[in-house]
């Protein structure tokens, strides 16, 4: 059963799947194969696969064999046991190794340690190994260690896997590239594949044919050659579109252009394309079609210039033309019709749109169904319509004729419509309205207080928006002092106000309140002009209530904005997509002793750190892909060339109407820095003095160890990943110093020929 586990198929094709068996020696396997025996302090690391026959070792340090056979392995037995970790202190004791050449022979393996290399779908390839010709034990920090590295191991496998699936996935799509280029070689379509990496283009026949090339010419041209070929004219937009291709802002290349053939002939081309293989972000691969359109383009032109010469003649006049089909779709329409629709309803109408909309009144668009539905049944008629422009605040008049349109056979296709402005006569029998019901109507209509008052202070007359702003009608007012109506604390300021309107000064923009009719307060905003020869006011007020609502909620707003904001202990910055300071908060004067408008229109990356640049610029750049994204501690210049270390959140809120930019929440983190290089260095010092003070040193160590768990215990200002970093830098430097002086005090004591107890 235990042998079926070594043999198991699933197994073995896993192993299989990574290439692995039989490759050659890779620096990053010794590298972690001598850094194993290091953390274990053993003469001896592998990294050893199990196959159904042998062990093959990708990696032996300290050891020049690269396989043996099942019969000797240690590390089958990982496999056999379904062992995680596989410990032999003593193999001479274990009667499954005791009669091991390697523990009998002149090698005399007298410690073993294993942890299994199992990948992702829980299949145990193998194991990274330590051995020693003394016993020995391991403490939980060294297998902790193995076991970190046999994850790396296997990280490097699947990676291995990886690129070897990508350049399978390359060849095949490539085969599919040439089997298309065979499929529609027949159809005139150009099929081209560039290599954006080598700036090379593969070109199918069809693709020659249309740059003139014969079928014998080579198929490869360098991409110089052919933007050779682009009309000087055409050739910026190509580049445009396809760097919007390259940088993910459009998923299709797509563009309409002219090219100039070998013999000089300019052809129109219709070409698209689409990037099918990434590297890191960078466009390697893309394919695509290229087709000669220049006898539709040229078709299509001969039709516009019909079309255009048609509409010169029905376009040169100020009467309405249109016509609509059976289902009221437009079928044609002049200019004059298509202002008159776009000034109503803010849009024209398209060919094939349905001629209502919910922008009209329900009773006009009826009513313009009726007229319709009347001509569709064979009616020969004509009506007065008005028609409005809001955007020319003008209302025209128009005799509408409706005939219905047949073709040549007699089959109804629609209706054509002709409107002749009547205009002037229509308003010359408008002429008799009052021109007081005209203002009494304009008054009316106001939803401000329209109103008069003479020189003591009486309403000579209002407008019916007084009921709805103050609750009294009209009747309420007239004949009565304003002054009764204001409240009191603005009755004097109000009666100034008077007195200097009284004396001719023209009033805007004063605001006071009046009492409702349910004693309730409205604020007004009034501007007032005394007309001498009338010997009246005129006065125009507004309810402001709701501005003042605004203006209560603008000030909380703002009062928590600089709470949150510009008085907290963070530095907020707003940038634009190329990183130019928008916005600083106040708090920058604090931590960068730098005033925010110092700031604005600089770009942030001129106070980066050289060597911090790229790996910022990168990190802040994923911005434009995730709505979020943290930068690492790095050097931000401020006052006198100095730099501090900031620890940065980035949010994309290009999208939000009231920030449109890019949000930034820095913080200066210079003392944990500080502190973190203060621990390395003094790390550096320990290893200078462990020659020469190791038993001094000791107590330090167990000090450092101390002050590892107390730090664990505390509730520091840094998040999960950063403290479980720094904690483990300090007990790995601090076991490391530990080691250093264990064997300083072994190798003292062999010189002294004394025997260490411990």
């Amino acid at each position: 059963m235990k042998r079926d586990k070594i043999a198991d198929k699933e197994r073995l094709e896993a192993l299989g799947s990574y290439t692995i068996m039989d490759s050659e020696e890779e620096s990053l396997y010794n590298d972690i194969t001598a850094l194993a025996a290091a953390i274990c302090n053993t003469p001896i690391s592998l990294i050893s696969l199990v196959d159904d026959n042998r062990q093959f070792f990708k990696s032996h340090h300290g050891l020049d064999l690269t396989s043996t056979t099942l019969d000797h392995s240690f590390c089958k037995y990982l496999i056999l046991d379904d062992l995680d970790v596989l410990i032999v202190e003593n193999p001479i004791q274990d009667k499954r190794f005791s009669e091991y050449a390697s523990v009998k022979g002149d090698l005399k393996i007298g410690f073993y340690a294993g942890v299994s290399l199992t990948n992702d779908d829980g299949y145990k390839l193998g194991s990274l190994c330590v051995m020693d010709q003394k016993t020995k034990q391991l403490n939980e920090l060294q297998i902790n260690g193995l076991k970190t590295l046999a994850k790396q191991v296997i990280q490097l496998f699947e990676l291995r896997k990886s690129k070897k699936l990508s350049r399978h996935q390359k060849n095949k799509l490539e085969q599919k590239g040439i089997l298309l280029d065979n499929i529609v070689s027949a159809t005139g379509i150009g099929i081209w594949e560039r290599d954006i990496k080598n700036n090379l283009m593969k070109l199918n026949y069809e693709c020659l044919k249309i740059l003139g090339y014969s079928a014998e010419a080579k198929k490869t041209l360098q991409y110089s050659d052919w933007e050779n070929f682009i009309h000087p004219e055409d050739l910026k937009l190509v580049k445009a579109k396809l760097k919007r291709c390259f940088e993910h802002k459009t998923e299709i290349y797509d563009i309409k252009y002219r090219i100039i053939n070998l013999s000089g002939q300019t052809n129109w081309v219709h070409d698209n394309g689409k990037v099918l293989s990434w590297d890191d972000d960078q466009p390697l691969l893309m394919y695509g079609t290229i087709q000669n359109i220049t006898q539709k383009v040229n078709d299509d032109f001969e039709l516009v210039k019909l079309k255009n010469n048609q509409e010169a003649i029905i376009n040169n006049t100020k009467d309405l033309l249109w016509s609509v089909d059976t289902e009221y779709r437009l079928i044609m329409a002049n200019n004059a019709y298509h202002e008159l629709i776009r000034d109503n309803i803010g849009y024209q109408f398209k060919v094939g749109d349905v001629v209502f909309s919910e922008n009209f009144d329900i009773d006009i668009n009826n009513k313009w169904k009726n007229y319709y539905a009347r001509a569709l049944k064979g009616e020969q008629f004509s009506i007065k319509a008005k028609f409005h422009n809001p955007a020319k605040l003008r209302t025209t008049y128009g005799l509408t004729s409706f005939n219905p349109l047949y073709d040549n056979n007699g089959k109804l296709l629609g209706l054509t419509c002709y409107s002749k402005d009547i205009t002037s006569e229509v308003l010359s029998q408008q002429v008799l309205i009052s021109a007081k019901e005209e203002m009494q109507k304009i008054m009316d209509a106001s939803l401000d207080i329209i109103c008069t008052i003479d020189e003591e202070g009486y309403f000579l007359s209002i407008n019916k928006a007084c009921q709805k702003i103050w609750g009294y009608e009209p009747k309420d007012l007239i004949g009565k002092q304003y002054i009764d109506f204001v409240h009191e604390e603005d009755k004097e300021l109000t009666l100034n106000e008077a007195f200097a309107i009284l004396e001719g000064e023209k009033v805007t923009g004063f605001e006071n309140r009046y009492i409702h009719k349910n004693n309730t307060i409205v604020p007004m905003l009034w501007s007032a002009n005394w007309d001498d020869k009338e010997r009246v006011v005129y006065c125009i007020a507004r309810d402001i209530t709701e501005k003042k609502k605004a203006d209560v909620q603008l000030s909380q707003s703002e009062r928590r904005f600089k709470s949150l904001v510009q008085d907290g202990s963070d530095l907020i910055a707003i940038l634009n997509t190329e990183a130019n300071f928008l916005y600083v908060s106040p708090t920058s004067t604090r931590i960068l002793q730098t005033t925010p408008e110092e700031y604005l229109g600089t770009n942030a990356f001129d106070y980066v750190h050289p060597e911090d640049y790229d790996e910022v610029l990168k990190q802040f750049y994923n911005i434009l892909e995730v709505p979020q994204t943290k930068i690492r501690p790095f050097r931000f210049r401020i006052k006198n060339n100095q730099y501090i270390w900031m620890e940065t959140t980035v949010t994309n809120k290009l999208d939000e109407p009231s920030i449109n930019g890019i949000v930034v929440n820095s913080r200066d983190v210079s003392n944990r820095v500080n502190y973190l290089k203060a621990i390395e260095k003094q790390n550096a010092k320990l290893k200078e003095i462990a020659w020469t003070q190791s038993h001094e040193l000791r107590a330090p160590v167990a000090r450092l160890m101390g002050l590892v768990n107390l730090i664990r215990d505390e509730n520091q200002d840094l998040d999960f990943e950063e403290k479980n970093r720094m904690l483990q830098y300090i007990i790995d430097s601090a076991d490391e110093i530990d080691v250093v002086i264990k064997k300083i005090v072994d190798s003292t004591v062999q010189r002294m020929n004394i025997e260490e107890t411990e």
